[in-house]
């Protein structure tokens, strides 16, 4: 927990999570419903702020900026799913109603995916089964249109650096990993990933990828890159989606060998998060303590105006409060029992 305290994406989590509940208070009773947010994405289960359904939210995208991907059938072999769906190993195994990165897996043979799966199915959960997308880069892009309008742009843009250890010569790789620096990084569940390879000693100065999975609960470090915000990747991410379907407020995981690919429309979306989706440049170190009190003010000011403008262009009506909260409470029951 001392480790936490000094740790600066630990504070950010932190504010980010207090600051976010006097807006979503204030605006509980400025709308007279638990469940306002659900209007920035009508096309999704209470926004995506509550239950978040994955293939829900994949429906709604192009399939040409989706990794091939299919639901876990228990009842049929999983190497004649993973040929009848075009996949090959690595692959990414997730449930499909999680969030934060719970129970994501990257499995590199059949052995591991059938053990992983093995555990998963004592649980009572939907899981994916994606392909892995070997791109150089991982961004997060927050993206926005208000209704009725042809105002869209994008309010955060991210790169992730995936937890990396460096050799020094003297330390064994289980070492190094006690020495990561990320108050957020699940370390017994990187040391089972490298249980094999624990007592190895890596050449002074030589890299190791612990993961290829972008979140914090897997230590991965924030960038901002809104310095290189433009009109081209706006209209890139504006490009992904049908307007008649309803998605007005999300962040988009995409994988890319470089923004100008982004710009280029040359990416694929790993992960769609919609109305609970945090403006990730603010978990950048570099990054102000009052930027970043203007960031989630901005943020918030947004959803609300998008709310606004969605309920005047039509009749919604927002979901019962009774039934945001059953749908939290199922959400946080399912992430609970997660196995590392």
């Amino acid at each position: 927990m001392v480790k936490k305290w000094k740790d600066n994406g630990y504070w950010i989590s932190k504010h980010y999570y207090w600051q976010s509940m006097v807006y979503v208070l204030y605006n509980a009773i400025k709308y007279r419903s638990l469940t306002f947010f659900s209007a920035c994405n009508p096309a999704l289960s209470f926004g995506g702020m509550l239950a978040d359904d994955k293939t829900e939210a994949y429906n709604i995208i192009p399939k040409v900026y989706l990794p091939l991907m299919f639901l876990y059938d228990h009842k049929v072999d999983l190497q004649i799913q993973i040929d009848q769906h075009g996949l090959e190993f690595p692959v990414i195994v997730k449930p499909n109603m999680g969030y934060k990165g719970f129970a994501v897996r990257e499995c590199r043979n059949l052995s591991e995916l059938e053990a992983y799966i093995y555990r998963l199915e004592l649980i009572d959960k939907e899981w994916l089964i994606q392909e892995y997308i070997d791109k150089k880069c991982e961004y997060s892009i927050m993206y926005y249109c208000l209704p009725g309008t042809n105002n869209y742009g994008v309010t955060s843009i991210c790169k992730k650096e995936y937890p990396c250890i460096a050799g020094d010569g003297k330390s064994t790789i289980s070492q190094l990993i006690d020495q990561y620096e990320n108050a957020f990084v699940n370390k017994d569940y990187i040391k089972k990933k490298w249980e094999s390879k624990r007592n190895e000693v890596p050449k002074k100065g030589n890299e190791i990828q612990l993961h290829h999975i972008g979140n914090y609960s897997r230590g991965s470090k924030f960038h901002s890159q809104m310095n290189e915000n433009d009109e081209y990747i706006s209209t890139a991410m504006h490009n992904v989606f049908n307007r008649k379907k309803e998605i007005y407020f999300c962040r988009l995981d995409i994988k890319a060998d470089s923004l100008d690919e982004v710009r280029n429309g040359n990416f694929k979306i790993i992960e769609i998060n919609g109305a609970k989706s945090e403006p990730l440049h603010i978990y950048d170190s570099e990054y102000g303590f009052w930027n970043r009190i203007r960031a989630v003010r901005k943020h918030w000011k947004l959803m609300t105006n998008i709310v606004d403008k969605r309920r005047k262009i039509g009749n919604y009506q927002f979901p019962g409060n009774i039934e945001g909260l059953r749908s939290l409470l199922a959400v946080k029951r399912g992430v609970k029992i997660v196995p590392n």
